[in-house]
């Protein structure tokens, strides 16, 4: 979206620039004059072709940017000087000499060397102008990439996640489904767990960052919901092994782990499985460890780790977030585990 700026905050800052330029031009180059006031009415005078000539010199200079005139700009520019050099020449030996420097109608009103010296009196103040003008719309237009950036970065943040919540809902309400047959007594505990985790999802995960409490308290909800499922079968551990109360996280970031740890851990339907969660800190790290067990030909964690979907959209989340402020190392080994550490900082957003 581009940056608009209001057209009476323009023209004011137009209105300023020739202010302040006529002060320089007349008020303070007459001072060293032996008639000030002389000096203020020919500043004065010759101030309207200098700002015809300015802003026709910026005229030109945007269409070189607009790739319009690019070849014919040397020419519209040299013949532009020329003919500002003569009116302002015009200007002079008609208004200005007569009536305040009369010394100078020695010279013929065609004067090479006087046309000369009018050329440079315009462009001088036409270079400083365009400056000006060009390093204020090199400013704006570095605002608007910016933003463009930052609207970017977010949509696909919003696009990544969105890829989590129906993910996570169809394998929990799969999960409901099975329960509500082999155990139905059991189901409305899932919904009410299920409820809460929407909750988060909806609500609190649209924030850029939440407390990693609440992250935590989000994790276990979806743990408790897959106990209540795999019940005997299951042996899970969640570690939080120092004060985190502090520590602020992209919300739903270490869902796909610990989702992972179950899709493999649970891939036949015999057996028992076992699933550890640790979190902690060290100095200004953040250390976030899952690791399962897992059969030994076990496709969904070679495909985790070689660049399946639910890593590429952790990695993505990752890269996006936390830039080089992150290190994740995915083993998969006799067991497979995860450990991602972020760079992070107390009572600051990473």
């Amino acid at each position: 979206m581009a940056i608009v700026i209001h057209p009476a905050k323009k023209l004011f800052g137009h209105v300023l620039f020739w202010i302040c330029y006529y002060v320089y031009d007349g008020p303070i180059a007459s001072s060293i004059e032996d008639e000030p006031s002389l000096q203020m009415q020919a500043a004065a005078i010759s101030l309207p072709v200098k700002i015809i000539a300015t802003y026709f010199t910026i005229y030109l200079v945007r269409q070189i940017y607009q790739d319009k005139i690019q070849r014919k700009f040397a020419i519209y520019l040299g013949l532009s000087m020329l003919l500002f050099g003569f009116l302002q020449r015009i200007v002079s030996y008609k208004i200005i000499y007569p009536a305040i420097y009369p010394q100078g109608l020695s010279h013929p009103l065609f004067y090479a060397p006087k046309i000369i010296m009018e050329i440079f009196g315009i462009y001088s103040v036409a270079a400083i102008a365009s400056i000006i003008y060009f390093s204020r719309q090199w400013y704006i237009n570095q605002r608007e990439k910016q933003q463009l950036q930052n609207e970017k970065l977010q949509a696909e943040l919003k696009y990544l996640k969105a890829q989590v919540h129906p993910h996570f809902l169809f394998n929990t309400l799969n999960n409901l489904y099975s329960l509500t047959i082999t155990d139905p007594q059991k189901a409305p505990e899932v919904v009410y767990k299920l409820s809460q985790l929407m909750s988060y999802m909806l609500y609190d995960s649209n924030k850029p960052f939440v407390p990693l409490q609440m992250e935590i308290e989000y994790i276990e909800n979806y743990i408790t919901l897959e106990k209540i499922r795999y019940q005997d079968r299951l042996d899970i551990s969640l570690n939080i092994l120092d004060e985190l109360q502090s520590i602020q996280i992209a919300p739903l970031l270490i869902l796909p782990f610990v989702e992972n740890s179950f899709k493999h851990g649970f891939i036949n339907d015999n057996g028992k499985v076992w699933i550890h969660l640790d979190i902690l800190k060290n100095d200004d790290k953040l250390i976030i460890k899952v690791e399962n067990s897992k059969e030994k030909s076990d496709p969904v964690a070679t495909n985790f780790v070689e660049g399946g979907i639910g890593l590429t959209n952790v990695r993505k989340r990752l890269d996006l977030i936390y830039k080089d402020a992150y290190e994740l190392q995915l083993v998969n080994e006799e067991t497979f585990l995860v450990i991602l550490k972020i760079n992070i900082k107390p009572n600051d957003n990473p």
